[in-house]
């Protein structure tokens, strides 16, 4: 391991080859030389010609194979990283003058081992968020506010993947992502967020490293389409049973609520459509709940034989 190298940047991508140009373009501009930048990219067709024009540094890794598991690539990613801090950006992002130093002051505090950054969408009103941010809540839903403005590190639950960062250590001792979070990959990064906290290591967000969110169109579907939406119930329901266990009220009361929102949408055909994708994402969660959840908290290191193997790549012994 190259000792002067701090930080590695992952980007994973697929099919968006314009958008990967420009964000390794503002990487280009904003890393020193002591980070380095690690692609992996699932498209059909091998873009690293046109990703290396960008950035010549790069390592690019062309793995099709990987296409539709969003944390099997970011894996893929952690088999390649050499720095000490590893950064997740979703390649629709563009990081803003000052990121990357503003990444390390917050690693450099006591007991961080996972940041969560300001990801901004050009909402209005974004900046101010009158909630805790980041926070898993009793009844299971989770607040947002990483858009907020600020001036001081937040202890947080959990984090956003579009502007995520950790201890090379921390993802050795938890065997890297749990990579079964399929279809939109919807709750992949609070499930390590969460798995973070259960080690009893600090999470925060750090409001002063800023990317620009520039969204790019789902290569199938669109954002909060029916697919979407039964992809986040089914794995919602898997991230409450892991993080809590089966039997936990967390989860049962993330479930109820679930089927009294349907009386709250506008219209008898509304109403139906609500009742069906909450059925069936539900039953499809309940399914994947139990073969992939205990009664009890799942423990948060990895202990099979791809967690051994990352665990053996970023340095660290086996669970």
């Amino acid at each position: 391991m190259d000792e002067a190298l701090r930080l590695s940047v992952c980007v994973v991508t697929y099919e968006r080859e314009a958008f990967l140009e420009r964000c390794l373009a503002a990487l280009a501009e904003e890393l020193d030389a002591g980070a380095e930048v690690v692609v992996v990219d699932a498209s059909s067709e091998d873009h690293s010609r046109a990703a290396r024009a960008v950035m010549p540094s790069a390592t690019y890794v062309h793995a099709p194979e990987l296409a539709g598991w969003m944390t099997r690539s970011r894996n893929e990613a952690l088999r390649h990283v050499r720095g000490e801090l590893v950064a997740f950006l979703d390649d629709d992002v563009v990081v803003r003058p000052g990121w990357q130093s503003a990444l390390e002051a917050a690693f450099a505090v006591d007991g961080v081992a996972a940041v969560a950054g300001r990801t901004c969408n050009g909402l209005p009103g974004e900046e101010r968020y009158d909630r805790e941010i980041g926070r898993l809540l009793p009844d299971g839903t989770l607040t947002d506010g990483f858009a907020a403005e600020g001036s001081e590190l937040v202890d947080v639950d959990h984090g956003i993947g579009a502007n995520m960062s950790f201890r090379r250590s921390v993802l050795a001792e938890l065997g890297g992502f749990r990579d079964d979070y399929p279809g939109t990959a919807l709750r992949e990064d609070t499930d390590i967020f969460l798995r973070v906290r259960a080690l009893g290591a600090r999470s925060v967000f750090a409001p002063a490293a800023v990317v620009d969110h520039r969204p790019a169109p789902h290569v199938r579907g669109a954002r909060f389409d029916t697919r979407y939406k039964l992809y986040g119930r089914r794995n919602h329901m898997v991230l409450l049973a892991r993080d809590a266990g089966i039997g936990s009220r967390t989860l049962w009361n993330w479930v109820g609520a679930q089927f009294r929102n349907v009386g709250t949408a506008s219209g008898l055909r509304a109403r139906a459509m609500r009742l069906a994708v909450t059925i069936v994402g539900v039953a499809w969660g309940a399914g994947a709940m139990l073969k992939d959840a205990r009664w009890r908290p799942t423990p948060p290191r990895r202990t099979d034989r791809k967690g051994d193997e990352l665990r053996r790549v970023l340095g660290g012994a086996p669970a």
